[in-house]
């Protein structure tokens, strides 16, 4: 019996060691407005009154009120807001985006702590906003265009400050996720564990990129530039890497849109990024019957309530767009982390 209860003993410290040796793992979100995310908390509570509506949904809410999760935390660097993963970490503090299924779906998947750093500013492209070190800069005469532009509307240009804004949100991202890994005891309170693993990063962006020939035709080309200089700067090589292809008019892209989607598509199935880059199709997600019922809003504005709350250009602020959208960016970063394992 004694040697029994020493057995025991000697497992139960084992399995307490083994989860402080567990390494913290830590997700970037990064993008623009559909990354904040433009549903409001009141779509997913008036879903859960409807029996049809209610499934999938009923995790997050719970005795009367939001769950807090105690394994995942999220630092939202726009609004300097962080905390246990809940509702509120949208593009305002009664919205959501798709961090809250993806830190549900990651949160249920792993043994270790979750920390997730939002890096999401409304209204940013790729070409200029999120330009990375290693992307194309448009030509002098994009630059005239603008400028001559400005002057005809006559509204005030400066040259100089438009190119300081190029990759101004590439940096002050970067900066931030450094920031971040270096105050864990503040953003992660509650992992106890050793170090950290940034284990993955996700890419939801593209509208702001549709406005001109410049920034459709080099998406693809700044996007896997993107990818490179995310992965140097932290000092990551194969850093698993997931792109929401743009969802906008769902199965029937066309224009812009659909050279945009394709871009981010194609990036993927560069034989370098064959096995470590993911393109999650959204459009898969569009939201039809929110469609519908934003277009009926004014007439039916109880069935509108529980299924959306924003434009089309903000996924119609579908709770079902987004709880899908963040499972899929959750289940295909935790596909890459299998194939990196």
């Amino acid at each position: 019996m004694k040697n029994l209860t020493l057995f025991l003993l000697a497992c139960s410290l084992t399995q307490g060691l083994l989860a402080e040796d567990k390494k913290l793992k830590v997700y970037i979100l990064a993008g623009q407005s559909n990354m904040q995310g433009h549903c409001t908390t009141s779509v997913i509570e008036n879903r859960l009154k409807d029996p049809k509506l209610r499934v999938g949904f009923e995790k997050y809410h719970q005795g009367g009120t939001f769950v807090k999760r105690e394994d995942v935390f999220i630092n939202h660097i726009e609004k300097k807001m962080y905390g246990p993963m809940s509702v509120g970490y949208g593009a305002s503090n009664d919205k959501i985006g798709p961090e809250l299924s993806f830190g549900w779906t990651i949160g249920d998947k792993l043994d270790e702590d979750v920390l997730i750093i939002k890096a999401a500013w409304g209204g940013k492209s790729l070409f200029r906003d999120f330009l990375p070190p290693s992307g194309r800069k448009p030509d002098e005469a994009f630059i005239q265009a603008l400028e001559d532009k400005a002057k005809k509307k006559k509204k005030p240009f400066s040259k100089e400050e438009y190119m300081e804004g190029f990759g101004q949100y590439y940096r002050l991202m970067m900066t931030s996720v450094d920031e971040t890994l270096g105050k864990l005891e503040t953003y992660a309170p509650k992992h106890k564990g050793k170090g950290f693993e940034i284990a993955g990063f996700v890419w939801f962006q593209g509208f702001n990129d549709k406005f001109s020939d410049h920034s459709t035709s080099t998406y693809q080309e700044n996007m896997a530039h993107f990818i490179r200089d995310v992965r140097k700067d932290l000092k990551s090589p194969k850093l698993p890497f997931v792109i929401g292809a743009m969802g906008h008019q769902g199965t029937e892209q066309k224009g812009t849109t659909k050279i945009l989607a394709d871009a981010q598509i194609a990036t993927a199935q560069m034989p370098e990024f064959q096995g470590n880059v993911i393109t999650v199709k959204t459009a898969e997600f569009w939201d039809y019957d929110a469609g519908k019922a934003f277009e009926n809003k004014n007439k039916d504005p109880d069935t509108w309530a529980k299924l959306g709350s924003n434009r089309a250009y903000h996924y119609f602020g579908s709770a079902a767009f987004f709880e899908k959208t963040g499972t899929a960016f959750a289940e295909a970063i935790i596909e890459l982390g299998d194939k990196k394992n």
